[in-house]
């Protein structure tokens, strides 16, 4: 018996092309959003890193603090976080010993940290970009409320700072707790 040879007909070939196009639409577009999902993940975890950093960096600093306060700076876009604190560990010889710390939001939305000398060399570093706001309470150990207004002259050391930062709508707050106060702080709210 002897077969004969069959030949693909036009319309056979152009349903075959036509599937085939389907397929690899399907398969870039499902490689499009894995590489999509992965540049998101990779930026999640280097914005999750930074701000990981931040509260380190801040936990380090305010566990040395002799002194917060909440008041106004020149290079900042509403009210900035001011402390003094003890360096011991700087090569720089003039950054080290009682330096002042002065933590605020700039004009171009970037939160930064400016440390030095009271009234001489002061360097500032941009510690998290793209901050819409920033905003700062000191816990007051006599009125046992949190508040904006804290000035330096103030007899109390606050006991908590709170820190909320707020980046298009998602918002995170941190608490540092300062060092110890004289008198202990119960909370006598409902639970």
């Amino acid at each position: 018996m002897r077969f004969r040879k069959r030949t693909l007909t036009l319309l056979e070939v152009v349903i075959s092309i036509v599937i085939l196009g389907a397929l690899l639409t399907g398969l870039f577009h499902t490689f499009r959003q894995g590489l999509k999902k992965g540049i998101e993940a990779k930026e999640l975890k280097q914005k999750v890193f930074q701000l990981e950093l931040f509260q380190q960096k801040m936990k380090t600093l305010l566990s040395s603090e002799n002194g917060v306060w909440i008041d106004k700076h020149k290079g900042a876009e509403g009210p900035a976080l001011f402390f003094a604190f003890e360096q011991r560990a700087d090569p720089d010889f003039e950054m080290y010993g009682e330096l002042l710390g002065i933590l605020f939001l700039n004009g171009k939305k970037e939160l930064c940290l400016q440390t030095g000398i009271e009234g001489g060399k002061m360097t500032t570093d941009v510690i998290l970009e793209r901050i819409d706001e920033f905003i700062c309470t000191l816990f007051d150990p006599k009125t046992k409320q949190w508040t904006q207004n804290y000035p330096k002259e103030k007899e109390e050391n606050p006991v908590m700072v709170s820190i909320n930062l707020k980046c298009k709508t998602q918002e995170t707050p941190f608490v540092f707790f300062l060092q110890s106060p004289t008198e202990q702080i119960t909370y006598s709210g409902q639970t």
